[in-house]
């Protein structure tokens, strides 16, 4: 006779122990790749400098030189702000749950289960924040959307709209031709807009069976049909209407050292019994022509 078992004072099983961490997943872009990125600057303001030229042209004749041409010389002033990240970790409190199985037998705190789990989230959302801060700026500072605006002499195009599967092929392409044209053939040529509006106009040129279009370079990069322009998309523009386009090579990004943009690290802090997590590092970004850049000013 088979011996039964009485379980009802037990829970239903959960198997806590078996399988490893996984990072939640964030949306990273990569803006930055395509701006002209100046790295050794410290925080502050510097400023961009440019120059144009007006050059007299007239009929050939003998005579002296005329002195009606000029080179003009101007500045763009772009601040860099210092930023950091600072976090408490204390690896006793994970003794009361699952993560005790991968912990030490000893009283130390110095340990953390799972910590390149922990280090492969911190700097995927490290880099959105820099996303971020180059699209909506941080406190004072401006970002690309509060810079490249109709106010600060950005062309918008007359009847700029929110995108929408019917509308948006028109928007996208209204907002290509109010580039300026002294611009237009440059091989730099982005359009920056959320995911979202990435997904719509993907989903627009489907409806209007424009299969031709280039298919996408990894997961950001599509080419507008007929155009020499990049659609990126940017995680700095989640829930916003808001699109611009013109030359990448105008928005200058400005950091301390390249590799503090991707780079932090953990210690063991012996008055605090904890470990410490930090991330310092300086951004800033400017554009240098606002007048040939388009975009739609919407927020």
């Amino acid at each position: 006779m088979a011996t039964s078992f009485n379980i009802a004072a037990l829970t239903a099983y959960t198997d806590e122990l078996s399988m490893d961490l996984m990072a939640k997943a964030v949306l990273n872009t990569d803006l930055l790749s395509y701006t002209d990125l100046r790295t050794g600057m410290t925080s502050g303001t510097f400023t961009i400098n440019l120059v144009d030229s007006e050059l007299p042209v007239s009929a050939l004749s003998c005579g002296g030189y005329p002195g009606d041409g000029q080179v003009v010389y101007t500045q763009v002033p772009v601040t860099i702000d210092s930023l950091q990240s600072k976090t408490t970790l204390c690896p006793e409190d994970l003794r009361s749950v699952y993560q005790s199985a991968f912990m030490s037998a000893g009283t130390g705190n110095d340990f953390i289960p799972f910590e390149e789990v922990i280090s492969e989230s911190y700097s995927a959302k490290l880099t959105k924040a820099t996303e971020d801060y180059l699209i909506n700026g941080f406190g004072a500072t401006l970002g690309l959307k509060g810079q490249i605006t109709g106010a600060n002499g950005a062309n918008v195009p007359a009847g700029a709209a929110a995108w929408t599967v019917q509308n948006a092929v028109e928007q996208a392409l209204d907002l290509y031709d109010a580039i300026d044209e002294s611009v237009i053939n440059r091989d730099d040529i982005i359009m920056v807009c959320s995911p979202a509006n990435y997904r719509t106009l993907v989903r627009a040129l489907v409806a209007q069976n424009l299969f031709n279009y280039k298919g996408v370079e990894g997961n950001e990069v599509m080419m507008l049909p007929g155009t020499n322009a990049k659609i990126v998309m940017s995680s700095g523009l989640v829930n916003s209407n808001n699109v611009f386009a013109g030359p990448a090579k105008f928005i200058v990004a400005a950091t301390g050292l390249q590799d503090e943009l991707d780079s932090f690290r953990f210690q063991y802090s012996v008055s605090a019994d904890a470990v410490l997590f930090k991330a310092a590092w300086r951004i800033g970004v400017g554009v240098s022509q606002v007048n040939v850049f388009a975009t739609n000013d919407l927020a």
